[in-house]
């Protein structure tokens, strides 16, 4: 008789000790399931360690094929393919399935008021697969006979408005705190996570941003005067002609514009204590006020963590 399959995955996969050790944490009833996400067919259990009072995320992605499936433990053993908690899991995953207990008897329904959908950027595979084939062609037409108005769009979140058959349907795309975005409609539709006018909107920023536009609009001001530091600038100043900032992979940088801009060593205290300016050994105040810049060492014995004390290099027309 064959082996159902998550325990023929468990048996070539593991060693000797880990089945073993996995059978004990399993027949424990150490194994619980905390999040299943049926569309995306992965489950997450939360495992507790037989020997220890210890409990360890497992996460099985891709259940439904067996080309695809992947397995991952937050523990640190590395010795084979799973470990004991993985494999723990693969049984009670293989338990469930037994008993039907992974699929709804009836068809799921999607409150557009508030869904998840779980994807870091704009994915087009994803969006289409969250929307559906008719909602997914239902929101290209759209788009070809009108646009989204954007109301407002900063810090990670973009408010619309969508005139379509008919009405007015207004859509917020927002990230949330674990990166995934957190979506909201007006519409009634109910039959797939997003609907053809969350569809729309996705695909229209898409189209003119790049499926990086959320990291753009997120608030950068922090990372941003770092960067102008470096030459004497800050957010507060006019940029205008200066600088301009651009983004990579989701992180600004920062384009000079103004070729005559260069670059500074700032001299920016933490502290806010004062501040000696030590001349350096061998050093000979000159007779005449020479051209240009000179520079000089500041020693703060002021900073309130290790190593308590902060060396800058201030530069300036000499005085």
């Amino acid at each position: 008789m064959a082996l159902p399959y998550f325990i023929k995955y468990v048996y070539n996969s593991g060693t000797d000790e880990v089945i073993r050790r996995g059978k004990k944490i399993y027949s424990a009833r150490y194994v619980e399931l905390v999040e299943h996400d049926e569309l995306m067919h992965s489950v997450i259990f939360r495992v507790r360690d037989d020997s220890y009072t210890t409990f360890y995320k497992v996460t099985v992605q891709k259940y439904d094929d067996p080309k695809s499936l992947s397995v991952r433990c937050t523990c640190p053993y590395n010795l084979s393919d799973i470990c004991r908690h993985e494999a723990a899991a693969l049984m009670q995953l293989q338990d469930l399935v037994d008993k039907n207990l992974l699929t709804a008897d009836v068809p799921s329904v999607y409150n557009q008021k508030h869904t998840v959908v779980k994807i870091k950027n704009i994915e087009l595979k994803m969006i289409r697969m969250l929307a559906g084939m008719e909602n997914y062609a239902a929101a290209e037409e759209i788009l070809r006979k009108n646009k989204c108005n954007i109301l407002n769009a900063a810090n990670e979140k973009v408010e619309a408005e969508l005139d379509a058959d008919g009405d007015i349907y207004h859509i917020i795309l927002q990230k949330n705190d674990e990166r995934n975005f957190d979506t909201s409609c007006t519409c009634e539709d109910g039959t797939n996570p997003l609907c053809k006018h969350k569809t729309a909107l996705f695909l229209q920023l898409l189209n003119s941003w790049g499926s990086n536009y959320f990291d753009s609009i997120r608030n950068w001001d922090k990372e941003k005067n770092k960067l102008l530091e470096g030459y004497g600038y800050s957010l507060d100043e006019d940029l205008t002609h200066k600088f301009e900032f651009i983004y990579k992979e989701g992180k600004p940088f920062l384009k000079v514009l103004d070729s005559s801009i260069k670059r500074v060593t700032p001299s920016f205290s933490n502290s806010g204590g004062s501040e000696t300016i030590v001349k350096a050994p061998g050093f000979t105040q000159p007779s005449f006020a020479p051209k240009g810049k000179q520079a000089a060492l500041v020693f703060n014995a002021h900073e309130k963590t290790f190593p308590f004390v902060s060396v800058d290099v201030v530069q300036g027309d000499y005085d």
